[in-house]
């Protein structure tokens, strides 16, 4: 009998050290770590970006190559208020997430230039675009975002 009753304390103790709580807990808090890292290399590739940037300026690179650093910094700058937001919150916002498809889309129209593209291929970036600006509309109703300042 009083065997049983010590084998019952150990099974106790050993759901309480590898209980699924604490498992998904630590899980989360590796996950975050992982995040702040991917923060980390983001404010290092900004700060290269922008130093590219200037260096090129000074360098006389063309317009359209500046123009093209400064909008993929623009990138970087909402991928990271993206991942700021969910270290903060623990949640993903669509319309934060739509936002950085929306400037992604329109860096590579500035960078290509609308006047060398296709008409399918303008066609398509214009279906594409509306239904970002319509799910970014949807997501603002829906979502309680953060505004943070």
């Amino acid at each position: 009998m009083n065997n049983t009753i010590g084998f019952q304390g150990q099974s106790r103790s050993f759901e309480s050290k590898f209980s699924v709580k604490r498992m998904f807990r630590h899980l989360d808090n590796f996950q975050d770590l992982i995040v702040f890292g991917c923060c980390i290399l983001l404010v290092f590739e900004m700060m290269l970006m922008l130093a590219n940037t200037f260096l090129g300026l000074r360098a006389g690179t063309s317009v359209q190559d500046i123009t093209a650093q400064s909008l993929f910094l623009l990138i970087l700058v909402e991928l990271f208020r993206l991942l700021a937001v969910y270290l903060k919150h623990h949640r993903i916002y669509v319309g934060i997430a739509v936002e950085v498809a929306v400037v992604s889309v329109l860096r590579e129209i500035i960078v290509e230039g609308l006047i060398h593209m296709d008409v399918p291929h303008v066609f398509a970036i214009c279906v594409f675009l509306s239904v970002l600006g319509g799910l970014m509309f949807v997501s603002h109703k829906v979502e309680d975002v953060p505004i943070e300042h």
